[in-house]
């Protein structure tokens, strides 16, 4: 049994152990993780006190895209957008909320852009090789082993994906007589979407942003304020760093600027997203072929430009607008980005390489011009 004195002795020294363990546990630090969903990776990083381990909040995360991923994918037959996708036309669907409201949005970008973005362009993406259905009967026969010895493995992957021919005329148009924003209604109080012809809607361009943001909207949940999320590309940043400065993040654009970073960026509490061709596209008599399928035209995109980058209020908002930029090019892009105060900024191609332009709203993020 402990003495009187000595227990006043130990007293002091519990005192102080709890003391630091208080100010340790209390103290701000930085914790990352990382994860795979969507097709791509995905990157957390959090401001947190010891009461916000990684392994509940990595959980929550997943957990969010994985929801999104489930219920948006055209990837998986099974999700509520391709049940949407089957569904008799002329017959009302029901559908998430979330569903009915991003559709919603998608449509008021379609009616910005006078329909230079639609995600019933689903059809086109598929027959130029882009989408789901990817064309591999066509590759049956076809040695690649010594055109593809001396090219990056990301470009190997390319060719083994895209079928690296021209669809026939009378296939784009019988894709383009499906496609059509404005055959698509739209229900948000009876959370329901209509196909008022055989669309098939790709909400691909603007769920991977959602996801985004309802992962930010997990870390809010547990009370974390400072974070960034990275899905594929896509980036949401909120509050500070541990040491107090803003969050900044490269725009690595295909000119790939000094040390591989074309610009820098404090987004501010908001949403950075690009989209850009010089990674996903495939080539046929030496002439270039982008994923940006243009919905009006049926044909991808053959534009100057190569990369888009813009800074919105939200992820998916960024998504859809980035992809919307991407169709319209830089030249009218520009002017409606300027018209409209929207953040963007455009890499195009030049006789000497790679030249950006950027809109002035985007401007006040920069860090550094290249």
């Amino acid at each position: 049994m402990l003495s009187r004195s000595l227990k006043r002795s130990l007293i002091p020294a519990i005192m102080v152990i709890v003391a630091v363990f208080l100010v340790l546990s209390t103290r701000p630090r930085l914790y990352s993780f990382q994860g795979q969903i969507m097709g791509t990776t995905y990157n957390v990083s959090y401001v947190a006190t010891l009461f916000h381990p990684v392994r509940d909040v990595s959980r929550g995360i997943q957990d969010a895209l994985a929801d999104v991923d489930q219920r948006m994918s055209t990837y998986k037959p099974d999700s509520e957008l391709m049940q949407f996708n089957r569904a008799p036309v002329g017959e009302p669907f029901k559908l998430s909320g979330d569903i009915v409201q991003l559709v919603q949005q998608a449509r008021a970008i379609s009616d910005l852009s006078d329909g230079a973005y639609d995600i019933t362009v689903g059809p086109l993406v598929n027959l130029w090789g882009f989408g789901p259905t990817q064309r591999a009967a066509d590759k049956e026969g076809h040695d690649d082993s010594e055109s593809l010895a001396n090219v990056p493995e990301f470009a190997k992957w390319i060719e083994s994906q895209y079928p690296g021919h021209i669809p026939h005329a009378t296939a784009i148009q019988e894709a383009l007589a499906n496609v059509g924003y404005q055959s698509l209604t739209v229900d948000t109080e009876g959370s329901t979407l209509t196909r008022e012809k055989a669309l098939f809607v790709d909400l691909s361009s603007i769920a991977k942003g959602y996801g985004v943001d309802q992962a930010a909207a997990a870390l809010r949940a547990r009370g974390i304020k400072d974070f960034m999320v990275e899905v594929g590309g896509e980036v949401l940043v909120q509050g500070v760093k541990p040491n107090g400065n803003p969050w900044r993040l490269a725009v690595i654009g295909p000119e790939m600027g000094k040390n591989g970073v074309s610009a820098l960026v404090e987004p501010l509490d908001k949403a950075l997203a690009t989209s850009g061709d010089y990674l996903n596209f495939f080539e046929v008599d030496g002439k270039r072929y982008s994923h940006t399928i243009n919905p009006v035209t049926g044909w991808p995109e053959a534009k100057r430009v190569a990369e888009v980058a813009v800074i919105a209020d939200t992820s998916a908002r960024a998504d859809a607008l980035a992809t919307m930029f991407m169709v319209l090019g830089d030249e009218k892009g520009l002017e409606l980005a300027n018209r409209l105060g929207i953040a963007a900024r455009f890499a195009y191609y030049t006789d000497e390489g790679f030249a950006t332009v950027t809109s002035e709203a985007f401007k006040p993020y920069l860090v550094k011009q290249p």
